[in-house]
């Protein structure tokens, strides 16, 4: 095993997964940093104009010339964004071909093909920044954004400020902070704090995924990593176990009232009617489902489906042990337009195979990524749960509301592609808080041999 002290400074042939090519002392001119730190705040507040339009989508699209080039050196990020954008196309062509005998409301076309269009122009331009900052400051960057965007004035702000508010702005701000330090006690602890204030707030989805972040971290210490050489398929089969552990965990602590009544007898409901929380709780699945089957081609940008397909999507929700019959799905789902409350639902009704398979190539690349990540023993507390939290939306959330956490987990987590499995840099030497106190106690030019490599790892 290489020592700190023999460990090369690491060169675009040799970094390691989810490491960024540029780091805080980049030699980027300082007008480009500007630039680039201004770029993710406005990303990051989704300032909305017309049609859907955001200022941040706006940006991205001056910068094209910026970070089109650098996209080549990130695995399959030029596949996505090439699926995304054919996804666009292929929206309004759905809505073109089934116009005759579908409503479509020329508003939600035009704002849900936006949203879409600039998802694909925000990846591009995080991926860009990964190349100037490190990639805790680029989401560090991104959550003042997500904290100066946070809308009091919204509808369920006021019936819960941290759930509907605060809760993901302050975690990715916080979970950057930790990371900066540089100690892995402090994200650990950062991890612990934010999910205790997700407990006492009635967060259920954002308490388990950072339980399932902290376990994680947990993992990456070194007497945790004695043995397996930083095997991904090991790393993999460990999160699937992980991930299970977590659900049932997390199910008998919200059961057993820890998350206050309310939600312990909403969750024993939604258990009673569907036998899981995930299905009690996101009926919308069985829906979807349901309508892909039967119309496999998807519906388009801003169309709405027929009474009989509607009636499909009850059938399917039924099946789940869920009564559609209470408004809800003629009213939210489909009054006038698609929400299928998902985001490979949501593209799959507005853009059909196009956009699953935009979803199918996201999820793998966050999963490929964040294998790598902890099999290396680099992934901080902020990939953790960025990466978990969109993983989770793909499934469980809008598009429009996961949005913002999808184009920063891509971003933070794409793969430098200029690498092979012989040129990794080993865990041990960069990951967490014991390497930087084993780099104090050695010689100032040791140091000089491995401080870039640190700076890029964290």
């Amino acid at each position: 095993m290489q020592t700190p002290s023999t460990l090369e400074p690491p060169t675009r042939a040799s970094l390691a997964p989810g490491l960024s090519r540029g780091s805080d002392d980049s030699p980027a001119p300082v007008l480009v940093k500007i630039i680039a730190a201004a770029a993710l705040v406005v990303s990051g507040m989704g300032i909305v104009l017309n049609q859907g339009v955001q200022v941040g989508f706006l940006v991205a699209a001056l910068l094209v010339p910026l970070w089109l080039p650098v996209l080549r050196r990130f695995v399959g990020i030029r596949l996505l964004l090439g699926l995304g954008t054919v996804a666009a196309g292929a929206g309004i062509w759905l809505q073109v071909a089934n116009g005759d005998d579908h409503s479509v409301d020329p508003a939600i076309a035009t704002s849900t093909t936006v949203l879409l269009i600039g998802a694909v122009l925000s990846i591009g331009l995080i991926v860009w920044t990964r190349t100037i900052f490190s990639i805790p400051t680029v989401a560090l960057f991104f959550g003042i954004g997500l904290l100066l965007g946070i809308s009091p004035s919204a509808a369920q702000f006021a019936t819960n400020p941290y759930k509907f508010g605060f809760a993901i702005p302050l975690a990715v701000v916080t979970l950057a902070l930790a990371r900066l330090s540089r100690r892995w006690w402090v994200e650990l602890l950062v991890v612990f704090v934010l999910t205790g204030l997700s407990a006492l707030n009635d967060a259920r989805a954002t308490f388990a995924l950072l339980l399932l972040a902290a376990i994680l971290l947990l993992a990456q210490l070194p007497v945790f990593r004695i043995g397996h050489r930083g095997s991904a398929s090991l790393v993999a089969l460990g999160i699937v176990v992980v991930g299970i552990v977590v659900y049932n965990l997390g199910t008998a602590l919200v059961l057993s009232g820890i998350l206050g009544e309310s939600t312990t007898a909403r969750s024993l409901a939604q258990v009673n009617a569907s036998g899981s929380l995930v299905l009690g709780g996101r009926p919308e699945l069985g829906a979807t489902v349901a309508l892909i089957a039967t119309k496999v081609w998807g519906f388009g940008a801003g169309v709405s489906p027929q009474p009989s397909e509607v009636l499909t999507a009850k059938e399917g929700m039924k099946a789940i042990g869920y009564d559609p019959n209470n408004g809800y799905v003629e009213r939210y789902m489909f009054g006038g337009h698609v929400e299928l409350h998902s985001v490979f639902g949501d593209l799959w009704a507005q853009t059909g195979v196009v956009g699953l398979a935009f979803v199918v190539v996201a999820g793998a690349l966050m999963l490929y990524g964040i294998t790598r990540n902890i099999a290396d023993g680099l992934a901080g507390g902020i990939v953790l749960y960025v990466v978990a939290k969109s993983l989770w939306d793909l499934l469980f959330s809008p598009f429009f509301s996961a949005e913002p956490l999808f184009i920063l987990a891509i971003g933070l987590i794409a793969v430098p592609a200029a690498r092979t499995a012989g040129q990794r840099l080993k865990a041990t030497t960069v990951s967490m808080g014991p390497v930087q106190r084993d780099l104090s106690r050695k010689p100032a030019r040791s140091r000089t041999a491995v401080s870039r490599a640190v700076d890029a790892a964290e």
